[in-house]
């Protein structure tokens, strides 16, 4: 929890106003000022950051990199922010536990990292998340979120098919399962098969199915009609051994009667005598849209209307007082389901949007009755994109009919939100409106030297097609295009300004067509997903604010506190950092001993040396430093994704090479160098209760406790403590750099072991330089079993060691605090093959040919060289990226 020191920070960035009400006279001049005075101390006081991820790929076999250029922006409209110097790029597992968290450094907006997929992760749905302090404070809705699949290869050996037929019958859903299994040759299984049914509340059934002639099956099963109001998923499992088994996960249909039907009038309300234009959305428990068709009924006239393939559409209804409620049915195969329809009023404001014109935005707007809610019969339009007003115009609505012709180029592209209030600020009709991107430099992507064969020598070039263009941050993806392509999410144009605004998930796919964006689609997706960020309540009772703060580096949170009871005076503080580059800095703390110390800038983790003084208690002082603020076990109200999880037979070629580029990394040298601290492991990972060390890659053969050797004081190093104290460890001492090798099954090794310090691996030149007094625990892996989690690299054994108090802080003297702390996490160099300069006999299937965070430009052009590999005919190549005036691009090509 973020200390109160550190609002010396936040201040001042939170939000400050003059203390604004709601007018309570209904004067729409007073109305007009508290708006624009509101809104422009909104924008600038506390400008929204939104962060951007461009990856490498949509998917990922385990043992693969995953690479990514980090974009973050602030205001509307968007431009690359100043702010945030700091960016936190997380990896969770499908419950939300934190596989793994980078930290970004992030540079005029723009930083790029990369995560190391461990060759045995568990296979299944996982989540990249990023955000800054200051974004993440907006909300859940300002974080970036993308769920990837991270496939395994081993597991091909279980590829099932399911065809999922249903019948409803007394509240009850019939369920029949014809399945099918193959393996990785797509010869037909046998054997049993053991299954689930779980929905999000759990386990509904449980059983084995036994495979036939031809690998098939037939399971019959009966749920509740409850049981299926939440996504429902049928999971078959096929255990090859006791210690390995592969899942997959099939969606199971759902009945009519569990379709989520939605009426959504475009302003927001149903008026009576008043022509509507009511938009609609229909979709299944798991969010998967669901083609239905129905009738709407109103007094005695039946309107049909029918969902198109994304589960929406929209449809003209002229409700006329008095002629009673209306009612709405869905039909499908003879059957009827009854749904909701929004109440019919009979006063209120009916707003009607028509954006066609490229210059214009033509808003109609009627009103009935309006004279009971304002008897000046006067109103205020305001259209606004995220407090940044574009357009305001008074109404007068004495005729019951009024409009405006708003001029777009007033407007940020992206998402604005018009609303029309009363004089006493009451939003009466609200919706939001798409305005096209405009001036949005086109990147040229061209072949100009291309070999298609193993290991050919290829070039692109990039042209950057603007009247103005002086540079921006720009990334460059290339990959294997015969691999499959999913597509399904957002570039940075279209998330910043349009996916980014709007709950749901919304992909590219909804929003164009043929490489074009969908102004129908795009509105129809307004009308139904519409997120109105800004409520106007919120705004007159000044709850527009940010809790988080502005991280301008690494921060150090912690506390300081007397060995005696007495208060303390305050002082001064000396810290001193010992990176890579040495730093040294003083800082002051006050009477409450609360301190921050930011904007630090180190990499990777770091010894902080903090010493302190008081004016009243010199050094008899405890120093005490919080952990990061950004590290957490669980993301806190995270949603299990539960989708199918079938490997489709298009994935077939894709795993089969990462199963021979795997085993290439394992045969050649690629484990050998493996950087143990981008070594992800989830099962093996112990918190001894006893004594709280935490050992990512579990608990030594041979265990060593410092507390245990009597005058551990006088050893000079920690080599020289464990001489002869770890059976089956050998050192032949060296004031400088000790030779250690350790003794196996029966043999000595001649392979020097791994070194980890807190489950970071270090140099052996790093170890000889801690004090022994400063370690609680030396664990040894003597054992072939309990290497084998290291690969090759751990044939030589490894050497692990634990620091005191868990490997965090320790205070040698009073008023005096050593602890190693996380900065910035230091980006890996993707590595290219230069067949013209090498002749490597090792097999190259890699899927990603080509990365770079951040392109260089020579004027408005950039070149990319590049190798094929052994097997790719054709590459996909994306571009993304912002210029220096906010302005975004994005382009992607397939060059065959």
């Amino acid at each position: 929890m973020r200390k109160p020191i550190s609002l010396a920070i936040a201040g001042l960035f939170v939000l400050t106003l003059a203390s604004f009400s709601r007018p309570s006279n209904g004067n729409l001049e007073e109305l007009t000022e508290r708006i624009i005075s509101l809104l422009r101390n909104y924008v600038e006081e506390t400008p929204e950051e939104k962060v951007f991820l461009h990856m490498d790929k949509d998917y990922y076999a385990a043992g693969e990199d995953l690479w990514f250029s980090v974009y973050l922006t602030a205001g509307s409209p968007d431009v690359l922010s100043p702010l945030s110097k700091v960016v936190y790029v997380d990896l969770l597992d499908n419950k939300g536990k934190l596989i793994s968290q980078k930290t970004v450094k992030m540079q005029e907006g723009h930083g790029f990292g990369d995560f190391k997929l461990d060759p045995f992760l568990a296979e299944g749905v996982y989540h990249i998340k990023a955000y800054s302090t200051w974004s993440k404070g907006f909300g859940e809705g300002q974080i970036f979120a993308k769920a990837i699949d991270v496939l395994d290869p081993l597991n091909m050996d279980f590829q099932p098919h399911a065809d999922i037929s249903l019948e409803t019958e007394n509240e009850k859903v019939n369920y029949k399962a014809d399945i099918s299994a193959v393996n990785s040759r797509l010869k037909p299984l046998s054997g049993n098969l053991s299954y689930e049914v779980l929905n999000r509340n759990g386990v509904l059934k449980t059983g084995e199915v036994e495979l036939g002639e031809g690998g098939k099956a037939m399971l019959e099963f009966q749920l509740g009609l409850e049981d299926v109001k939440s996504p429902t998923f049928l999971k078959l499992t096929k255990v090859e051994n006791e210690e390995f088994k592969i899942e997959r996960q099939v969606r199971l249909g759902y009945p009519l009667e569990v379709v989520d039907m939605q009426f959504l009038p475009e302003g927001g309300e149903l008026i009576a005598g008043l022509p509507n234009v009511v938009a609609f959305r229909a979709a299944y428990p798991d969010g998967t849209p669901a083609e239905v068709n129905g009738e709407i009924t109103i007094g005695e006239e039946n309107i049909p209307f029918a969902t198109n393939v994304n589960g929406l559409g929209k449809v003209s209804l002229n409700p006329q007082p008095g002629k009673g409620m209306s009612s709405a049915i869905i039909k499908d195969d003879g059957k009827k389901v009854k749904v909701s329809m929004p109440e019919i009023k009979n006063k209120g404001i009916n707003l009607t949007v028509d954006s066609r014109n490229p210059q214009l935005l033509s808003l109609l707007i009627q009103a009935s009755n309006y004279g009971d809610i304002d008897p000046q019969m006067e109103g205020l339009l305001v259209v606004h994109a995220r407090g940044r007003i574009g357009y305001m115009q008074k109404l007068d609505l004495r005729a019951g009919v009024t409009g405006a012709r708003v001029p777009k180029n007033q407007l940020p592209s992206g998402i604005n939100q018009v609303s029309v209030l009363s004089p006493e600020g009451v939003p009466l009709a609200e919706r939001l409106v798409f305005v096209d991107f405009e001036n949005v430099p086109e990147i040229e992507i061209e072949g100009s030297k291309m070999d298609f064969k193993g290991r050919g020598e290829n070039s692109v070039k990039l042209k950057m097609n603007a009247d103005v263009f002086e540079g921006g941050k720009y990334s460059v993806s290339i990959t294997d295009a015969s691999n499959p392509q999913l597509g399904g999410g957002s570039n940075i144009l279209t998330y910043l300004k349009f996916a980014s605004e709007l709950k749901g998930n919304i992909s590219d796919k909804d929003i164009y067509q043929d490489d074009r964006l969908d102004a129908n689609a795009i509105d129809l997706i307004l009308l139904t997903h519409g997120w109105r960020r800004f409520e106007w309540e919120a705004v007159f009772e000044q709850r527009l604010k940010n809790d988080g703060y502005i991280e301008e580096g690494i921060n150090v949170i912690g506390t300081i506190k007397p060995k005696s009871k007495r208060a303390l005076a305050g002082g001064t503080m000396n810290i001193f950092s010992r990176g890579e580059e040495e730093e040294f800095l003083m800082a002051d703390f006050s009477e409450t001993g609360q301190f921050i110390i930011d904007a630090l800038d180190f990499q990777d983790t770091t010894t902080l040396v903090l010493t302190a003084e008081d004016g009243k208690h010199k050094k008899a002082l405890d120093i005490t430093v919080d952990p990061p603020v950004s590290k957490y076990e669980n993301w806190e109200g995270f949603q299990p994704l539960l989708k199918s999880h079938i490997i489709n037979p298009t994935f077939k070629d894709y795993l089969e090479s990462a199963d021979k580029q795997r085993k290439a990394n394992f045969a050649f040298d690629d484990m050998d160098i493996m950087d143990l601290d981008e070594f992800v492991v989830q099962t093996r990972q112990i918190a001894d209760e006893k004594d709280g060390i935490t050992r990512m890659y579990g608990q030594g053969d041979k265990i060593l406790k410092t507390a245990d050797i009597p005058g551990v004081e006088s050893y000079g190093t920690i080599f020289e403590m464990m001489m002869g104290r770890l059976p089956g460890v050998r050192i032949k001492p060296d004031i400088m750099s000790p030779v250690v090798t350790i003794r196996g099954q029966g043999s000595l090794s001649t392979l020097q072991p791994i070194f980890l310090l807190d489950n970071v691996q270090v140099d052996i030149d790093v170890i000889n330089t801690i004090n022994p007094r400063d370690v609680d625990t030396i664990e040894a892996f003597t054992d072939g079993a309990s290497n084998a989690i290291f690969g090759s690299a751990g044939a030589g054994g490894v050497i692990a060691v634990y620091t005191k108090q868990g490997g965090n802080a320790y205070s040698p003297e009073e008023g005096v605090l050593h602890t190693k702390y996380p900065g910035y996490s230091t980006a890996r160099e993707f590595y290219m093959p230069k067949y013209d300069e090498e002749n490597s006999s090792k097999p190259d299937f890699r899927t990603t040919l080509y990365w770079n965070p951040l392109v260089s430009w020579n004027g408005n052009e950039a070149e990319i060289a590049f190798y094929n590999n052994d097997i790719s005919d054709k590459f996909k190549v994306v571009v993304q990226g912002i210029d220096q005036f906010g302005r975004l691009s994005y382009a992607e090509k397939v060059i065959d």
